[in-house]
């Protein structure tokens, strides 16, 4: 897995912006997704190591 942030596009497309967006869109419910189900108590015995 790798991760890519603080991304400068000069001159973007359209094309290009709407898929950064898209993106940005996923990452913000995956994470939501992660906050609902820890909440919900579904992690165990997790430890929290580093935010």
């Amino acid at each position: 897995m790798s991760q890519i942030e603080h991304i400068t596009v000069k001159n973007a497309s359209r094309k290009v912006l709407k898929k950064m967006r898209q993106i940005g869109e996923a990452k913000a419910q995956r994470l939501q997704k992660i906050q609902d189900r820890w909440e919900a108590g579904e992690y165990e015995d997790v430890e929290v190591i580093q935010l």
